[in-house]
């Protein structure tokens, strides 16, 4: 919960992470969400998404969710673990 923010989300925010939750359903399907979760596909096609949005907005967790942020931070993994100095026993002569 580092990440946590309580001030109130933005219409904006909350408008964003929606439309990545819904992004995010839309590849998985709601029967394969649903697998995933143990649940009956009925309960996925009933969620509030919005509220689910609003609900991570306000925990600061919306970027985690973003594919758009997914993607950055796993080409900025790709990056810096190009470039992290090997570990070993080296030694300079």
């Amino acid at each position: 919960m580092e990440h946590a923010s309580y001030s109130k989300p933005t219409q904006r925010d909350i408008d964003r992470t929606e439309t990545d939750l819904l992004i995010n359903l839309s590849t998985v399907t709601q029967r394969g969400l649903a697998k995933m979760v143990g649940c009956h596909e009925s309960k996925i096609s009933r969620t509030d998404w919005r509220f689910i949005a609003a609900v991570l907005c306000a925990f600061g967790m919306d970027s985690d969710i973003s594919p758009i942020s997914r993607a950055f931070r796993h080409a900025l993994e790709g990056i810096t673990k190009e470039k992290a100095p090997m570990s070993g026993n080296s030694f300079e002569a």
